[in-house]
Order: C-alpha cells, then structure tokens, then sequence
C-alpha cells in the first residue's frame, strides 16, 4: 500500500486554513490585516519582529496566489515526500521558506523598499531545487526527464519573478538555492 503524502496534506490545510482566517478577519488582499496577522516587512523585521519571516510563509495575498502556490505544493509534494520522507520534506519546507524570506528581507534593507510579503513561494522554490537535484541525481531511472527540460522548467519557474511587479524574486531565489544545498548531501540512487 503507498504511502500518503500526509506533511504535503498538512502544509497545504495550514495554507488554506491561514487563508480563510485571513478572509474572516479583514480580507487577505487587505494590508492592515495581513499586516496584523504576520505578513513580511523590512522595517518591523529589523525592529524585532522575526516572527514575520515564518509567518508570512503561511499568508497568501488573494485566492489566486494562494491556489497558485499550493497547486506547486501538491505537483512535487508527492513525489519528493516519498523520495525524502515526511520529517525532511517539513524541514525542506519551513527552512527553504526562512531562506527565501531572509533573502528578500536583504533585498528589502539593501535596496531602501519598504514592500509588504507573503507567501510560500520561497518554500515551494525550496522543494523546486531540492526537485531539480534529485531528478539529476536520479535522471538514469526517470523516463522523459532530459536535462534540458528540467532547466528550462525551473528557469520559467524562477525568471518571471524578476520582472513581474509586486513578485519577490529574491524569496524564490533564496528557497531554490537552499533547496539545492538540502539536496546536495542526499547520495545518487
């Protein structure tokens, strides 16, 4: 019998279940509630407030960029959980996010913006890089997968973020290069 993908299961309900939180109490496209409920800022970041570089992992402004991201989610969750196993895939998950957000937070402090995020874009980059690692890793026992078609796929995952407003390329910068480095240890099968 497989397995069930039950931490992808339980980071998309977390997801969801912050989304209509955020719809309850004031509207997840309103900036004073996402503000209030953890979302990202350089400012408040640097006054204290760590806690936004984890919470605005689990904060989606709108359906769309919430449905966008845990449509990601459930693509690679399968997979990689099983190719990892449920502990790492959380790890993989939360830290990628932390790695995305620290990225765009420097960004943020170098280049003066005072831009509110969130999202799990830095997370599900994490889990993309960790992806392109195994797959190479792994090419010989994967059908269809060329090389070529996972760089161009991870290169039009990636490349719209820097020049599409309001998008935070570093976040999903930062998360697809600590995806890579998490994977980068995991021996070839």
């Amino acid at each position: 019998m497989e397995k069930k993908p039950l931490a992808t299961y339980s980071i998309m309900a977390l997801n969801f279940v912050c989304f209509f939180v955020c719809e309850l109490l004031g509207g997840s496209e309103d900036y004073d509630t996402m503000m209030r409920l953890g979302a990202a800022q350089a400012d408040l970041i640097r006054s204290g407030q760590y806690y936004r570089l984890l919470t605005s992992m689990f904060l989606h402004f709108g359906f769309a960029h919430l449905a966008n991201n845990m449509v990601v989610l459930f693509a690679l969750g399968e997979n990689l959980e099983g190719l990892l196993g449920p502990i790492r895939f959380a790890l993989l998950y939360v830290l990628g996010g932390l790695a995305g957000s620290l990225l765009g937070l420097w960004h943020d402090i170098a280049s003066g913006s005072a831009a509110i995020s969130a999202g799990a874009s830095g997370a599900v980059f994490a889990l993309l890089g960790a992806y392109v690692v195994l797959l190479l890793r792994r090419r010989k026992h994967m059908r269809g997968m060329s090389l070529e078609r996972i760089f161009f796929g991870a290169g039009l995952a990636l490349l719209p973020g820097f020049y599409t407003p309001g998008v935070d390329a570093f976040a999903h910068l930062g998360g697809f290069l600590f995806g890579i480095l998490f994977a980068l240890p995991m021996g070839d099968s």
